[in-house]
């Protein structure tokens, strides 16, 4: 190979065996591999990268797609919010509608409280009488147990949801900082 200014280049690669070759060319096989070309004086004029491999690619593919991703999403976030006081308004919305929720699942636990502390009444009440408690009586104190049982379980993973809304914005939050102030 000769360049235009019509001095000869050197190629230097290393071959299978681990070996630095300097040669005219760079065999095909060694060419992924990258080598180093050289001018007439032994000095290294450019430098060509080994190409990447399969691990690297992928691992370039999966870069890109998470850049397109946080692309995507810093996009969403700045169509929905117009600077961090608005975003602070829906975060507020949004805990007011779980606080809502919690609300009436404690507002329906202590109606069944009281229907439970009736049914008792009216069991303690046979039972003084000497009679055998209704079998629907007891039935229907299982029903309410059951269903505090599910509102107490409400409650508490509506508790956690505020938790993993409060995480959730705060990470919108400073994201859409560095958004809007950068």
């Amino acid at each position: 190979m000769m360049p235009a200014s019509g001095h000869a280049e050197l190629y230097r690669y290393i071959d299978d065996r681990g070996v630095t070759v300097l040669d005219s060319r760079v065999p095909p096989e060694h060419i992924t591999n990258g080598y180093e070309v050289l001018d007439a004086q032994g000095r290294v004029r450019e430098i060509i990268p080994a190409s990447p491999t399969q691990t690297e690619l992928e691992a370039m593919r999966r870069a890109r797609t998470e850049q397109e991703r946080q692309r995507i999403a810093d996009s969403t976030l700045l169509r929905l919010y117009s600077d961090v006081n608005d975003l602070d308004r829906a975060h507020a919305r949004q805990i007011a509608q779980i606080d809502n929720q919690i609300a009436t699942a404690e507002s329906e636990l202590q109606a069944l409280q009281a229907q439970r502390e009736e049914l008792q009444r009216r069991a303690a009440s046979q039972e003084r009488a000497g009679r055998q408690v209704e079998p629907r009586l007891l039935e229907q104190l299982a029903e309410l147990d059951e269903e505090s049982g599910r509102l107490l379980r409400l409650i508490d993973s509506k508790r956690e949801e505020i938790k993993d809304v409060d995480r959730g914005f705060a990470v919108q939050r400073e994201r859409l900082s560095q958004l809007t102030q950068g």
